[in-house]
């Protein structure tokens, strides 16, 4: 249960100083944001009434595991829901963990197998359920998707950067900037895109102060341009996964 984590009532299974990086995304460094990364993201999405372009995941299979103290290699199925089209789709995941002395994860790298697949399969399911909820007669699924991304990210950022926090004059501004910026590929998640801003809307209410920028027009630390050979290069664990 990603609710318990979050407010503390089952302690999380990271350790303080965690390193996680997600290849679709970016690195996360430190307990609270992986955290809010890992648990927050899923159940914010799964407690919001619209269509989510973020699957909730339901239950998971594993396909493959090897252990070999103090790293685990796993690669599982999630079944991600997206109940407002009764869809359920699997997505396959691989993940290389290492565990400190207290059997916490200090480390781990994720890769999200087939997402590019995931997302062109998902999203013309979802397209006119989107279109419905937000009222508008256009068929065109990147207009939607953009749309769809630029409302909910505007609506996280009225309700919740306010004061020092504040990223937009105006919902009405946050909209003009959304709209105009590019929704970006599955793999950007972690770039200038409204992709990453979509994906980091869920835990600006956990931390405003942490995430307002990251939904902002400055993308914060987060969304931000990436040199892919500098990605590639670093490698930013505190524990080797050797």
């Amino acid at each position: 249960d990603p609710a318990s984590v979050i407010d503390g009532i089952v302690p999380s299974p990271l350790s303080p100083d965690v390193v996680g990086r997600v290849d679709v995304t970016t690195t996360f460094v430190g307990q609270e944001l992986n955290n809010e990364y890992l648990f927050g993201l899923f159940f914010e999405g799964s407690e919001d009434n619209s269509t989510q372009l973020i699957g909730t995941p339901s239950t998971v299979t594993v396909q493959s595991a090897v252990v070999e103290p103090p790293v685990t290699a796993v690669s599982y199925i999630a079944e991600m829901v997206f109940p407002t089209v009764n869809m359920t789709v699997p997505l396959q995941i691989d993940m290389f963990l290492a565990y400190d002395d207290n059997m916490k994860i200090v480390s781990y790298d994720a890769i999200l197998r087939r997402v590019a697949e995931f997302s062109a399969y998902t999203i013309p399911y979802l397209a006119p359920q989107i279109a419905k909820e937000l009222n508008t007669t256009t068929t065109n699924v990147t207009e939607l998707i953009q749309l769809k991304t630029a409302t909910d990210v505007c609506a996280v950022s009225t309700q919740y950067c306010t004061g020092a926090n504040q990223q937009y004059e105006s919902n009405d501004a946050c909209m003009t900037f959304m709209t105009a910026l590019p929704f970006g590929e599955t793999w950007q998640g972690g770039m200038n895109t409204g992709w990453c801003r979509y994906v980091h809307k869920n835990m600006v209410k956990y931390r405003p102060e942490v995430h307002c920028p990251h939904i902002g027009p400055t993308g914060g630390d987060m969304c931000i341009d990436r040199d892919y050979i500098e990605v590639v290069d670093t490698n930013p664990f505190n524990q080797t996964l050797l």
